[in-house]
């Protein structure tokens, strides 16, 4: 007795085209960078409205990688991600990693094509978490930029870049007196104080230690020439001590 064939469940063409089929879903299941990318901003700004600081710089330099393959350098996207992790290490107080993500930001907007005077902000700002950290190289990168932003030249006076508080003496504080000290200083070629002295003051003495010891940490705009900068001297800044005046710490 002769057992029939049983006939095949699928043809040969049936198969192929259920493999197309899923191969094609499978494609489109695939998940959308630009989704992904929109999804991540959503999470970064929930992340730093609820003060979750960390977790949102995280989550922005997730979105920044991903806008960066993506979209480019010059996106809006990407642009936006590069901000938003500076400002949630800033946020968190983390100095070292803000100084890393103001350095990239700022590259990737001069790249983008935004101009210098749009930067000085940010420039400043990372000129001040540099320096509280001893990141020298990155405050005096900075400090030069600006230099050249603003054109510094013979006849211009040096701009500060980053200033620290100065301590007010307490029995001056106390007393309620009030000064002023004119100091003279020449700059380094990174825009460092170099040989601060009093070349006058008003009261005579009483605040010169506070006003040195103070000055002496600050960086100014180097001075240029030819484009390139330069150490210079003869330079000169007078420092009020009023009270609760800005930059000034009351003594504890």
């Amino acid at each position: 007795m002769t057992v029939p064939k049983r006939k095949a469940m699928f043809s040969p063409i049936l198969v192929i085209v259920i493999l197309v089929a899923v191969g094609g879903g499978l494609f489109f299941l695939r998940e959308d960078p630009k989704a992904e990318i929109k999804d991540l901003k959503s999470v970064v700004q929930v992340n730093y409205g609820a003060k979750k600081y960390t977790e949102s710089a995280v989550n922005a330099t997730k979105g920044l990688a991903l806008a960066q393959k993506h979209l480019g350098n010059k996106s809006p996207d990407t642009l936006y991600f590069a901000q938003a992790v500076s400002e949630g290490y800033i946020a968190s107080g983390d100095k070292k990693n803000a100084v890393a993500a103001l350095n990239r930001e700022i590259d990737l907007r001069l790249g983008a094509g935004q101009t210098e005077q749009k930067l000085q902000l940010r420039r400043t700002t990372a000129i001040k978490y540099a320096e509280e950290i001893g990141d020298k190289a990155s405050a005096a990168k900075h400090a030069v930029a600006v230099a050249k932003a603003i054109e510094m030249a013979k006849g211009k006076d040096p701009q500060p870049v980053y200033r620290t508080e100065t301590k007010y003496p307490p029995e001056q504080f106390n007393k309620g007196i009030e000064g002023d000290v004119e100091i003279s200083y020449s700059l380094d070629a990174n825009g460092a104080v170099l040989d601060a002295t009093v070349a006058k003051a008003k009261p005579a003495v009483v605040f010169d230690t506070a006003a040195l010891d103070s000055f002496r940490t600050w960086r100014f705009t180097p001075m240029l020439e030819d484009g390139k900068p330069v150490p210079s001297q003869g330079h000169k800044f007078t420092l009020l001590f009023r009270l609760g005046g800005q930059n000034m710490a009351p003594p504890t």
